[in-house]
Order: structure tokens, then C-alpha cells, then sequence
């Protein structure tokens, strides 16, 4: 079959021709119609330091995807949950099942995680094999859609923890797709306010487009001040930050109400100084770190949005390459003009 493949360390993917997968007892395997192509895909291009320092070569990259059942594993098929022709999305995080926190009802921290397309192949082929236990029907959502759902899945993860956001006010730092799709979750959870910030013109373009109700430039604009002024000089009761950028922090802790919460999901490249007793300890406020999303809490929620019509992903997408154009789909992400970037594979 085909598949980009990071075939040995240093800057570049490949499109090569590799094994189909074969599948075992408990698994399925999947043709894949669509992926999605993200930062982490980039990073691999790239061969940055965290690239360097977790991913194996030879792999197939890819982590978010959709397509049709082809072939089930004998266990899978005794079972009758999935039938052949069955359009699928899957969980990308592979976990043990036996670590604390597994059973404990956090797997999506599992200290034993594999990632698909980090660190075993993933879906930027033909063909994948999955865990049934990690496969969901897409029960009428397009497969476009479906590849998609990982990092939309990270957004309803980061708007909605820490409970109903009901009539609340909240800021988006940070508007790159998982950002937009945190606004666009926000809204289609009844939040009474929406502010989303971000020095990309493209980006927060896109966040309009998701139902911000006031973009903002950090360039230009205090942001902070702004917040202030728009929730009568409280601060808003959820900041969601995106950007894992230090100045994206000192903006989340200074724009969050005494008592708020601030949910993270950015990744920082350098260490950020905090004021604790200012800002956190004396504001009485509750972070939280994300990581991935909540098995699989999260996807019934993302299903239930997407599935009802409340949650409208699509307008995030402005590019779409066939499998061969990889080196493309990773340079529009690179230079900034793209919101969210779609393969092709087999459609």
C-alpha cells in the first residue's frame, strides 16, 4: 500500500510503498478515506528536538483519520458490533488498560500511551489497523468530518472541562485549529461571551467564522483590558490557552476572574515564569492541563455536537491535498496560511 513514511532521522516525509497491515484478533482494519494533518505532523517533517527525541524510523505519520471497515479481526467479528462497509473514525491513543490511571477512568493519561503515527504506524497510507476498543462508528458524520475529530475532539476537551459553560464568559488564546474548534464548541455550549485572540489575521478570521463574538489582535489590542472591560472589570470565568506561549500564559492568568479557571492545552517551547501568589494562588484559580481527549467521555460529547447540527467543524478546513502532495499540505502549515489541512487518500 501506500504511506508517507518518516523513514530515518532528518527534515523531510517520504511516500513509499509499505506492508499492508495485517490484523489481529481484536483489531480492524480500516481503509482510509481522509486524515488530517496537523503541528505534529510538521514537527516530524522537521526533525525538531522533540521529533529527535521520540519517534523511531522507519514509521507512517498520520494520527487523524476516517474510512471504511475492510476486514475484522476473528474476536471482533464474533462480537457483531462491526460489520464490513462500516464508516469509522478511531481514537489515536493506544493505552494499556492496567495503569492507574486506566483504571481509574483516565486513560487518556496512561503512563504506557502509544500514539498512532508516532509511535506505530499511523494513517497516512491506505490502510490501518486499529483496536476495535479504539474505533467509533461515524453513525452518518462524512469522513471528512470523521478525520477531523481527533484535534476537534482536543477542543471540546479544553472548552467544556471543569463543567457547564452555560451564559459564561470566555477567552481563546490562541486561534490555530484546536483554538477555533474550542470557540466553535463554546458557542454550541451556550457560552454568553466568546472573546478569541490572535496576532494571525488568517486565524482569526477563522474564529469569527467559528462564532467569536469579538476577535481580538494581541499586536494591536490589550487583550487583558479588553476582557476586563467587557465582563464589568471581573475578568471572564474560563480562559482557554492554546498558544503555549509565555506571554499566552501571563494573558490567561491576568484575563481570568478571581475564582475562574484556566484550561491549557498549548505545548511551550520555553519554560514561563509565574507569579503564583499573584496570579494564581490569590485568585483562588483552577488549572487544569489537557491531554488528548477524555476516553471516551469526550467523543460521546463531540459525536453528540457534530451529530445534532450544534457543531459545524468544517468552516476550520481551507486546504485539501491528495497523499502525494504531503509536502505541500506541510508547507501551508508552516508559513501560517492555512486553518485546518485534509488529505485525500481515498475518496
Amino acid at each position: 500500500m501506500r504511506a508517507v513514511v518518516k523513514a530515518a532521522p532528518g527534515k523531510g516525509l517520504e511516500l513509499t510503498e509499505v506492508p499492508t497491515p495485517s490484523v489481529g484478533a481484536r483489531d480492524v482494519l480500516i481503509r482510509v478515506h481522509n486524515a488530517g494533518v496537523c503541528g505534529t505532523d510538521l514537527h516530524i517533517w522537521e526533525w525538531d528536538a522533540w521529533a529527535a527525541g521520540r519517534i523511531r524510523p522507519p514509521v507512517v505519520v498520520g494520527h487523524e483519520f476516517a474510512g471504511a471497515v475492510v476486514e475484522l479481526g476473528p474476536e471482533v467479528a464474533a462480537e457483531g458490533i462491526f460489520a464490513v462497509g462500516d464508516l469509522v473514525t478511531a481514537e489515536g491513543h493506544i493505552v494499556c488498560g492496567d495503569c492507574v490511571p486506566c483504571r481509574t477512568g483516565n486513560g487518556h493519561l496512561c503512563v504506557r500511551t502509544q500514539i498512532i503515527g508516532v509511535d506505530r504506524d499511523g494513517a497516512f497510507a491506505d490502510f490501518i489497523a486499529m483496536p476495535a476498543s479504539n474505533v467509533m462508528k461515524l453513525n452518518g458524520i462524512p469522513t471528512e468530518v470523521g478525520a477531523i475529530m481527533d484535534p476537534v475532539g482536543n477542543g471540546v476537551h479544553t472548552a467544556l472541562e471543569g463543567g457547564d459553560v452555560t451564559g459564561a464568559t470566555a477567552l481563546v488564546i490562541g486561534c490555530g485549529p484546536i483554538g477555533c474548534f474550542a470557540t466553535g464548541v463554546l458557542r454550541a455550549a451556550g457560552a454568553g461571551l466568546v472573546l478569541a485572540s490572535d496576532f494571525n489575521a488568517t486565524r482569526r478570521v477563522l474564529a469569527t467564522r467559528m462564532g467569536a463574538h469579538r476577535v481580538l489582535d494581541p499586536a494591536h489590542e490589550d487583550v487583558v483590558a479588553i476582557a476586563h472591560d467587557l465582563t464589568e472589570g471581573l475578568g471572564v470565568d474560563l480562559v482557554c490557552e492554546m498558544s503555549g506561549h509565555p506571554a499566552g500564559h501571563a494573558t490567561a492568568f491576568a484575563a481570568a476572574r478571581p475564582g475562574g479557571r484556566v484550561n491549557m492545552l498549548g505545548t511551550p517551547a520555553e519554560t514561563t515564569e509565574v507569579d503564583f501568589a499573584r496570579d494564581v494562588i490569590f485568585k483562588g484559580l483552577t488549572i487544569y492541563g489537557v491531554t488528548g481527549r477524555r476516553m471516551y467521555e469526550t467523543w460521546i460529547q463531540m459525536r453528540r455536537l457534530i451529530g445534532s447540527g450544534a457543531l459545524d467543524p468544517m468552516p476550520v478546513v481551507t486546504h485539501r491535498f491528495p497523499l502525494e502532495r504531503i509536502a505541500e499540505a506541510i508547507g501551508v502549515i508552516k508559513d501560517g496560511t492555512a486553518g485546518k489541512v485534509i488529505l485525500e487518500i481515498n475518496t
